[in-house]
């Protein structure tokens, strides 16, 4: 199965992707720089250990493959 997103579609996954982002930056808040990298990096492995597809992109880096707008 493949999802196209519509061009409306790909700014409100654009909106939510920053507000995701605005979230987690205030949930971490309390953290030192360090940790949070730290927390980063065991997220990630979290991700990769268990082969999550990739759902977000940074903004400006374009889509990611498998991904059609």
């Amino acid at each position: 199965m493949r999802i196209t997103l519509t061009r409306k579609d790909s700014g409100i996954a654009e909106e939510f992707y920053v507000e995701t982002c605005k979230r987690i930056e205030d949930l971490t808040a309390g953290l030192a720089g360090a940790d949070r990298d730290t927390l980063a990096h065991l997220l990630g492995c979290v991700v990769q250990d268990n082969k999550v597809p990739a759902v977000f992109r940074e903004p400006g880096e374009g889509v990611h493959p498998g991904y059609e707008h």
